[in-house]
């Protein structure tokens, strides 16, 4: 699930950023005139609540097929493009990043944001782009895949993967190098506090359908679905610019693709979602939809060799701990959990690595790198959302 930022003015030429979907409701808010009722302004995530018959509803007789669901799926409301990698320096610096590209339809209209972050262990850096297509500033196509907002750009030489992906802050004050991403006499003329991202991505392995056959359940009891799909085995290479200079990283990333109309019910306050890696063959996704009545969780196990495991609701224990949180914080977000899956033999402690990976454009969250222990021990993300007001 995925994970927006707005500010209500045209004169500051639509400022939106985003998360996914948290940066897809503000827009909401903005486009239709902040219409919404005092109560949803100050919690924007109810907007994903909302129902409205005038987009397309996910359903399990819905075939995912590709490359064309790779492609925007403009009958629904919202959707997302969304990729995480945790880094390696070539001086053996830990690093994580995020990429995502969201589009949120109010009416017919058609809004895009882009949304992405570098962090280490103790710093986090973001920075977004937002656009129309009728803008010139958004280009999306297929076969091969392209997905350009500004000067942030995914282009594959076929449908989606091999890529290359550049994003940062400071992608427009650098100087073309197009020739060769690893080229090492680049010339920054960035500020030394920039930030630019410059990945190649590649994978041999077929896409992950989550839930039955892509159609993901976010509900005990209702009919909220997406429509969703994963690849958690993608082999990185490349470069970042960071804390002042051009650094090689290799890594792994995870990319997730989602989309639907209606997220969340009623009753249900936000979600925290994990993509852990247990081992080199092996990708642990878990998600857990938070609610006032009755919690919805989901999960699957998914192996290089393709095969896919489903885990339901009721074979998933997962518990908030602050135990190891930062008194001097004021951060509401859990810091660590448990996480026991008997079925699985799976029972591990997840910590949260750097708390101040808190995305504050408007709607807040959490997404961030973590470390696990105990049956398994690797590294991967959380993502949390609902948990501030703000």
């Amino acid at each position: 699930m995925r994970n927006l930022c707005l500010r209500y003015s045209l004169k500051h030429n639509l400022q939106y950023c985003l998360k996914p979907l948290l940066i897809l409701l503000s827009c909401g808010l903005f486009v239709t005139g902040c219409s919404e009722d005092l109560d949803k302004k100050r919690q924007p995530l109810k907007l994903l609540a909302d129902a409205d018959g005038q987009y397309a509803s996910p359903s399990i007789d819905n075939q995912i097929t590709f490359p064309q669901a790779h492609a925007p799926q403009k009958a629904y409301r919202q959707e997302w493009w969304y990729l995480t990698a945790t880094l390696t320096t070539e001086d053996g610096q830990s690093l994580a990043s995020q990429w995502t590209l969201f589009r949120r339809a109010v009416g017919d209209k058609h809004w895009y944001f882009a949304h992405a972050a570098l962090a280490d262990t103790k710093s986090h850096n973001t920075a977004y782009r937002n656009g129309r297509e009728e803008f010139g500033n958004v280009n999306i196509s297929t076969e091969p895949f392209n997905a350009t907002i500004d000067d942030w750009q995914w282009q594959s030489t076929s449908t989606l993967l091999p890529a290359r992906l550049v994003y940062g802050s400071a992608v427009g004050s650098i100087t073309n190098e197009a020739d060769s991403l690893m080229k090492e006499t680049a010339v920054m003329t960035a500020a030394k506090n920039d930030w630019q991202v410059e990945l190649n991505l590649s994978t041999k392995q077929d896409y992950f359908l989550q839930g039955e056959k892509g159609f993901s359940l976010k509900h005990p009891s209702l009919n909220i679905a997406s429509h969703y799909y994963s690849q958690p085995f993608i082999e990185v290479t490349g470069k970042v610019y960071w804390q002042g200079r051009w650094q090689k990283v290799t890594g792994q990333a995870w990319f997730d693709r989602e989309w639907a109309s209606q997220m969340l019910g009623q009753d249900q306050q936000g979600w925290d979602w994990f993509s852990l890696r247990l081992n080199e063959s092996t990708a642990l996704m878990i998600f857990r939809v938070r609610s006032d009545r009755e919690d919805y969780f989901y999960g699957s196990i998914m192996a290089r060799n393709g095969e896919i495991r489903s885990i339901t609701s009721n074979e998933i224990s997962l518990i908030n701990h602050n135990d190891n949180h930062n008194a001097s914080s004021d951060s509401p977000y859990p810091q660590s959990f448990s996480l026991v899956i008997a079925k699985e033999n799976i029972d591990i402690s997840v910590q949260v690595i750097n708390e101040q990976q808190i995305m504050r454009f408007g709607i807040e969250y959490f997404e961030g790198m973590v470390t696990f222990s105990g049956s398994h021990q690797g590294k991967g993300f959380v993502e949390m959302t609902g948990y501030s007001d703000n």
